[in-house]
């Protein structure tokens, strides 16, 4: 709850100092939003922890749950980058780190694809 509040009370002091100084209310917004993911850390380790408690229980192998964790954190940090750029009114630049982050998504669960594409030849010749 504090974190939403202090994040209401940058977006009212980056607007306001916009008027005067566009770079420091850019300055604000973006090193508020960094305060607030790094105070978030400590919960992020509590969630891939639970996570890793689950996959011990449950037979999953652990490399598709990490691909699933870089996947998800290349979105997070992606969405994060984009965000800065537009609105440091770089939509160009918004637009090529949305591109890159999707590409590495793909490198990224390139090893899930080529299991699956491994699944799906084994199954085809009957050798399940």
């Amino acid at each position: 709850m504090s974190l939403c509040l202090a994040c209401v009370v940058a977006s009212v002091l980056a607007v306001l100092l916009k008027r005067q100084n566009a770079e420091y209310s850019l300055i604000l917004t973006i090193f508020t939003a960094t305060v607030v993911l790094v105070s978030l850390m400590s919960d992020i380790v509590i969630a891939v922890s639970g996570i890793n408690e689950i996959i011990e229980v449950s037979n999953i192998k652990s490399e598709y749950v990490t691909v699933l964790l870089k996947c998800v954190g290349i979105g997070f940090l992606t969405e994060f980058t984009c965000d800065c750029c537009k609105d440091a009114s770089q939509n160009a630049l918004s637009t090529v780190v949305l591109m890159s982050g999707r590409i590495c998504v793909l490198i990224a669960a390139f090893p899930l694809f080529e299991e699956f594409l491994n699944l799906a030849l084994t199954l085809s010749r009957g050798e399940a």
